[in-house]
């Protein structure tokens, strides 16, 4: 298989791994995730999703920074 063959959209990984298409572009700009650029538009490789999500991806995440948003927010 061609490695262009296994690019996929940032919207359609997100939909893939079951995550929010913000997380996924996180997760692409930080280098998580095996994924290309090509202009303005990120591309993910389809073959790395598993991969990412069993070894970096934590569901608790968005729970922990939603606390911290509270609670940053209470001291004013």
């Amino acid at each position: 298989m061609n490695d262009l063959d296994d690019l996929i959209s940032l919207s359609e990984a997100a939909k893939q791994a079951g995550v929010a298409r913000n997380t996924m572009h996180l997760a692409a700009k930080g280098g998580h995730i095996k994924a290309t650029r090509i202009g303005r538009h990120w591309y993910i490789y389809a073959s790395d999703i598993e991969r990412w999500k069993r070894e970096n991806y934590r569901p608790d995440m968005a729970k922990i920074r939603r606390s911290r948003k509270r609670s940053d927010q209470s001291d004013y």
